[in-house]
């Protein structure tokens, strides 16, 4: 089935089943991501794991998602987002289930890739699909749902990975989500309907592709490295092969990333600008929330993590709503006023000191919880709606990826303020606090900033909606 009629011809009860599908899968994504986060240290100390290879099992899986999901987009809009999404479930449950199984850092690592290969196929086709399948006026409730289920994922993940890992080891982390994806690819392979593909197989772009994933791992990796000077000769590094990239991708006649797509596509461009300039000013908030209440308030990780739920859960409950409200409103009022409130929570963490009340922190989570919940799904509905058939797994991978680049960036540079004002000080010298919240604060005011300015991205993107561009660049 071509993407020409899919939406017309899917049945309610098939439309229902394929969200259904995706939801409860990119809950297992989640899900486990978060969980393993909980559950690494423990598996480093049962096998003896030092801090350099724990930091590649989990830095290797973002890798692999962020570098692979914009050519298997394009590898999805050539030969099926069904086929691309079945193989990605078999190869992340598979993986899953060997890694419980392993007991080397190595092989750790190497599966951790295979999974972050598995990760990229979903996420480079699931908003697509949903985008295949259900008509205009319904996008925005879809996308708001399965977003919804992620932050639902993410919510749940530390309290019952603790839980998990406490009574049952961290391998049940991975061997929990065996069962669900193994029935989940079942359910794609011989239920879901329609296969959702461009009209024209385009010739793929290896020279193009192989560019793409060395300019993002070196980007990537490099901000992960931070403050190292290798990390620094990564990034500028990349730069240089973005450069390339771009010239590359303009020059032939079928790019794995159409540029053509951000030219005179005010709608697209600036929905795709504004997501990477929201994630890179929020992402970080959690993890330096985090050390905050522990470091300096001193709570325990059990209660700090409970307090930082605040977030994840307004997340879960707003992102239907959200979705839904852009079936029918202007996206730009609802991202812009999404991005409003992000602002607000972030302007009250500036303000932040040693005898800051619990309140405050609470009330900023409450504000980005409600900021990410009108963004998120409304923001990948403009995306969506913005291009034409044939590009939906592209554009379905950028929305992944602005997130991913975006994260990676705000962590990188909260990682290098700690590095250049804190150093090797440690929590118990007299001196970390004032360092601490000195350097919290300029992460926060850069942070303000950069909202700022996916504020003004949000807004310029326009007064389109789905229903005035259905037929752009087709």
């Amino acid at each position: 089935m071509s993407d020409d009629s899919s939406a017309l011809s899917t049945g309610k009860r098939d439309r229902t089943f394929a969200l259904i599908i995706i939801s409860v899968s990119s809950f297992i994504s989640a899900f486990s991501g978060s969980a393993f986060t909980l559950a690494a240290p423990t598996m480093a100390k049962e096998l003896s794991i030092n801090t350099t290879e724990l930091s590649w099992i989990v830095t290797i899986y973002v890798l692999a998602t962020a570098m692979l999901q914009i050519p298997f987009g394009k590898i999805s809009d050539n030969y099926g987002r069904k086929k691309v999404y079945f193989t990605g479930t078999i190869i992340f449950s598979s993986a899953a289930l060997i890694l419980g199984f392993m007991n080397s850092a190595t092989s750790i690592i190497i599966m951790r890739f295979v999974q972050g290969v598995g990760g990229a196929l979903i996420f480079a086709t699931g908003t697509a699909i949903l985008t295949s399948v259900f008509p205009p006026e319904k996008k925005g409730l879809a996308f708001g749902i399965n977003i919804g289920s992620v932050y639902t994922g993410l919510t749940i993940g530390p309290s019952l990975g603790g839980f998990m890992t406490e009574f049952f080891g961290w391998r049940s982390i991975f061997f929990s989500i065996v069962p669900f994806g193994f029935v989940i690819a079942i359910l794609v392979g011989f239920v879901l309907k329609g296969e959702w593909k461009a009209g024209v197989k385009e010739k793929f772009d290896w020279i193009g592709s192989l560019i793409y994933i060395a300019t993002l791992f070196m980007l990537l990796y490099g901000f992960r490295s931070l403050p190292k000077n290798y990390g620094f000769g990564l990034i500028g590094a990349s730069i240089v092969t973005l450069v390339i990239f771009i010239l590359w991708e303009w020059k032939i006649d079928y790019p794995i990333l159409q540029f053509r797509l951000f030219q005179n596509n005010n709608f697209f461009t600036f929905a795709n600008l504004a997501a990477f300039t929201y994630y890179t000013a929020t992402a970080a908030t959690t993890f330096i929330l985090s050390l905050y209440l522990q470091n300096i308030i001193g709570y325990s990780a059990l209660y700090a993590g409970l307090i930082l739920l605040a977030r994840p859960v307004f997340q879960a409950v707003l992102s239907p709503i959200g979705g839904k409200l852009s079936d029918t409103v202007e996206h730009r009022i609802i991202t812009t006023l999404g991005v409003a409130f992000g602002l607000i929570g972030l302007v009250l963490l500036i303000f932040l000191n040693s005898s800051s009340s619990l309140s405050l922190i609470i009330l900023s989570l409450i504000f980005g919880g409600i900021g990410f919940g009108l963004f998120s799904s409304p923001n990948a509905n403009s995306i969506m709606s913005a291009v034409s058939r044939e590009n939906y797994g592209v554009a379905s991978a950028l929305v992944g990826t602005m997130r991913t680049v975006g994260q990676t960036i705000s962590l990188g540079l909260v990682t290098l303020l700690f590095a250049v004002i804190l150093g090797n000080t440690e929590t118990e010298a007299v001196n970390y606090e004032p360092l601490f919240l000195r350097s919290s604060q300029i992460a926060f005011i850069i942070f303000v900033v950069v909202c700022v300015i996916s504020l003004v991205f949000s807004y310029l993107r326009g007064k389109n909606n789905y229903f005035e561009i259905t037929n752009i660049n087709e």
